[in-house]
């Protein structure tokens, strides 16, 4: 690992940790025992080191995703499985989000922006796959679904006040639209094994909700 890539990575955990608006260049510099001078050099300064560190993590974001679905054979599956580890990564994406594009505008559109057009093209071969290996319909207009899907996800995340009803949680409203989303555009072997999730989910919750009821 090259100097440069030490200090974005040890950079980004500290990000995650502890918040993009409280780190500061002195403490980066004193958790990776070097001057800030050097740090500088390297990058200029805190945006554009905050900028790299936001690529970083996404990669990173990424690669677990792909290490997670790794052998998963069709579309349903590998979304069933992204929905059971998506609260691990929910809250701190969104409370980064929510910092950058409050303190630091610039590096929040650049991300913005990169993110949408890589994930646009990700989801467009998975809708594909989907399509081709019998799980999707035929007909899906891509350009559109897409569209929905990914204003849907940003609705949630930019304008809860407006769009979530009082009685559902951001976590709830993810899991809702992305299950439908999916379920909306099956054919009905994937349609199938969604309303299977489903229902397990709901025997979950009532589960969880009676041991509640009798401590």
């Amino acid at each position: 690992m090259s100097l440069r890539e030490r200090i974005i990575a040890e950079t980004t955990d500290m990000f995650v940790t502890y918040g993009i608006k409280s780190i500061r260049m002195d403490d980066i510099a004193t958790n990776l025992g070097m001057s800030k001078r050097t740090i500088y050099e390297i990058f200029g300064d805190k945006e554009n080191l905050l900028l790299e560190c936001m690529r970083f993590h996404f990669v990173r974001i990424s690669d677990k995703k792909r290490h997670l679905t790794e052998g998963v054979s069709n579309i349903i599956d590998e979304v069933l499985i992204m929905l059971e580890d998506w609260d691990a990564d929910m809250e701190n994406n969104h409370k980064m989000f929510s910092n950058l594009k409050k303190f630091y505008p610039k590096v929040y559109e650049t991300i913005s922006n990169e993110a949408h057009e890589q994930g646009f093209a990700a989801l467009r071969e998975k809708l594909k796959k989907g399509v081709e290996d019998g799980y999707l319909l035929d007909n899906i207009n891509y350009d559109l679904a897409i569209s929905v899907f990914s204003n849907s996800i940003y609705g949630i995340m930019s304008k809860q006040d407006m769009i979530l009803p009082k009685n559902v949680s951001e976590r709830d409203a993810f899991r809702y639209v992305i299950t439908y989303f999916f379920r909306g555009i099956a054919k009905e072997k994937g349609i199938k094994m969604i309303d299977d999730y489903i229902e397990k989910e709901k025997s979950q919750h009532l589960k969880s909700k009676n041991d509640e009821q009798n401590v």
